[in-house]
């Protein structure tokens, strides 16, 4: 039976689209959809297949980058009306101008508990931080960044050898349930709100690929946090071998690891053809290595790439200076040029 709450759905990635996939299987009466286009660098995407969602259940559709502009206003308020909008996959801040247009309000999800850990990629954050928990908040958007009542949360377990992808799926079950119980309360008209208390609120800042270089004088625990909350379809955590970036793909902390006196962080100290692996010295221990990927190259077990305790990983001093000196040579051959300052 279809339900009475006309829905617009706004979002994007794999957890919009089995959001979506799920609400209109279920008979949600979703009156619009308006797709947002992914990143580039993203490996899995997501515009065709809910294009194609739209098309099946003869859903009006837009595909767009962001939602900013006055054609969706118009959209909005005078053609698909919804009571309410849910948002899912969303990275950017929706402006007042649209996101007050239905009466009921919108509805976005989040990948946190709020109100800790509001704003960029908070799942990637927590595992990072070595959280042992994180959620998902469904919300009603308002002035500020994730700062709306909250309509409903759900906990999401972080296990200590969980990587991101692992803890995603979790999320994305979690908020497809979420958003299927928020859908039966719109129809039965009871919707909670409940503020959020501002004066615990925890927020995080944006992360770029190159934030994922692996510092090995901090401890193993750090590192091995960056490894799992990076891990494919994420950038990757990286590092330097032989002056060439080199990712880290997987890996495995070391229980009860020799005790090294004398310690280089980055060093290899063993190597298991067998296995596949390669020691690597930390700050405080050793990080057991699995599988790294050269640029440009494939994935490979660690071995085949480090084989020899001499091996160390991460920018030496030297090869910092042979960079330095390969780019003044590149600017000694760039023809000078004079700039002059237009008369006004």
């Amino acid at each position: 039976m279809k339900s009475k709450t006309r829905i617009l759905f706004i979002g994007g990635t794999k957890r919009g689209y089995l959001t979506l996939k799920a609400l209109l299987e279920s008979g949600a009466n979703v009156v619009g959809i308006i797709s947002l286009v992914q990143d580039k660098h993203e490996f899995e995407r997501y515009e065709d297949s809910i294009r194609d969602l739209a098309g099946r259940f003869n859903v009006p559709h837009q595909q767009t980058r962001r939602i900013q502009d006055r054609e969706y206003e118009e959209l909005i308020a005078e053609r698909l009306k919804p009571d309410v909008a849910i948002v899912v996959g969303c990275r950017f801040l929706i402006p007042k101008s649209i996101y007050s247009l239905p009466p009921l309000g919108t509805i976005a999800i989040h990948d946190s508990f709020l109100p800790k850990y509001r704003g960029f990629a908070p799942l990637n954050w927590a595992i990072l931080n070595g959280e042992k928990q994180t959620g998902v908040t469904a919300f009603f958007i308002a002035e500020g960044m994730d700062t709306g009542d909250i309509v409903s949360q759900r906990t999401v377990p972080i296990g200590p050898d969980d990587t991101a992808p692992a803890v995603h799926e979790r999320v994305c079950q979690e908020t497809v349930t979420l958003v299927l119980e928020i859908c039966s309360s719109l129809d039965r008209g009871s919707i909670p709100r409940l503020p959020q208390k501002h004066d615990q609120a925890t927020y995080t800042c944006s992360r770029h690929p190159e934030d994922g270089l692996i510092d090995w004088e901090r401890d193993t625990a750090c590192i091995y946090n960056r490894i799992r909350a990076l891990a494919y379809p994420y950038p990757g955590a990286f590092t330097y071998y032989q002056g060439r970036k080199l990712t880290v793909w997987s890996a495995a902390t070391v229980r009860n690891p020799s005790v090294f006196t004398g310690r280089i962080p980055g060093k290899v100290v063993d190597i298991s053809k067998s296995e596949g692996y390669a020691d690597v010295l930390t700050g405080d221990g050793v990080l057991r290595v699995f599988e790294v990927q050269r640029e440009d190259g494939p994935r490979q077990p660690a071995s085949e790439v480090l084989n020899s305790v001499r091996d160390q990983l991460g920018l030496k001093i030297s090869d910092l200076l042979q960079r330095i000196d390969l780019l003044e040579k590149a600017l000694a051959k760039v023809p000078d040029v004079q700039y002059f300052e237009s008369k006004k």
